[in-house]
């Protein structure tokens, strides 16, 4: 395996995970870092040249760019992967790799702090052999639970609001909270704030360049953007907020069973505290 991106928090997470399940691992990064268990190569060709999997674990930006790189190094036979969380760019640069390649277009739906211990959901975007590229990523992770995106655009656009509308409300919820006196709050917040603040300075974790990337350059969030703030404003604006709330939480209860959320979260409070 080789992992190209190995100085950024995911591309550590993947270069560990690998040498956990036994693999040979080389990792290349323009900055230093070092993995246990991984071999750091001095440049992306010595990274690349004997991989049968090179996994590219760079910036959205750069993903296109590091693909069209690798595949001019990389031996015949063997697999190219990108872990990019917005597809267009990424997914146009896998399909035009050369044919002797095989290609994989990932998704982690998980963050660097997840237990590698744990099974864990990643999504897939076929692009040339789809029951192919499901084995080949259920071998490479196996454990992980592979989870199969019909077409790039329907990734971006479901991407827009699983994380793109997240970090956008969490993003703002934490520049009003950063002004406050949030050790106050805290101390006085119950269930409700406690947990919506962990969320939002969970998302403040990240590089400011993967939100950016989330928030700008996935085409479907500036949608979901606006109506956000329609939403917003209607709740600011308006009177009768009874009526209101009402209806938002009968559109929601048809979709979802409002009580075993609720329940759910204080499972996963009471789980948390006894680990």
């Amino acid at each position: 395996m080789a992992v190209v991106g190995a100085a950024g928090k995911m591309g550590s997470w993947f270069s560990a995970y690998f040498a956990r399940k036994g693999f040979s691992v080389s990792a290349f990064d323009v900055r230093p870092f070092a993995v246990e268990g991984v071999k750091v190569a001095p440049t992306l060709r010595d990274c690349i040249r004997d991989a049968d999997l090179v996994l590219v674990c760079v910036p959205v930006q750069k993903t296109a760019e590091l693909v069209k790189k690798c595949e001019k190094e990389m031996k015949k036979g063997s697999r190219l992967a990108e872990i990019s969380s917005v597809k267009s760019k990424a997914f146009a640069a896998l399909k035009g790799v050369r044919k002797d390649l095989s290609v994989l277009c990932l998704h982690p739906m998980f963050g660097p702090g997840a237990d590698m211990a744990k099974s864990q959901k990643m999504l897939l975007v076929p692009v040339r052999d789809r029951a192919g590229e499901q084995a080949a990523a259920e071998q490479a992770f196996s454990g992980m639970s592979i989870n199969i995106i019909a077409d790039a655009k329907t990734h971006d656009r479901s991407i827009a609001a699983v994380l793109g509308l997240t970090y956008f409300v969490n993003t703002a919820f934490a520049g009003v909270i950063a002004k406050e006196d949030l050790k106050a709050l805290k101390r006085i917040g119950g269930t409700t704030f406690g947990v919506q603040s962990i969320l939002a300075e969970s998302v403040m974790t990240d590089e400011p360049e993967l939100a950016a990337a989330l928030l700008r350059d996935n085409p479907y969030v500036r949608a979901y953007m606006a109506r956000y703030l329609k939403s917003a404003q209607e709740i600011a604006r308006t009177g009768r907020l009874e009526p209101l709330l009402r209806k938002i939480k009968q559109e929601l209860q048809k979709q979802q069973d409002l009580q075993e959320s609720y329940r759910r979260l204080y499972g996963m409070l009471r789980d948390g505290n006894n680990t």
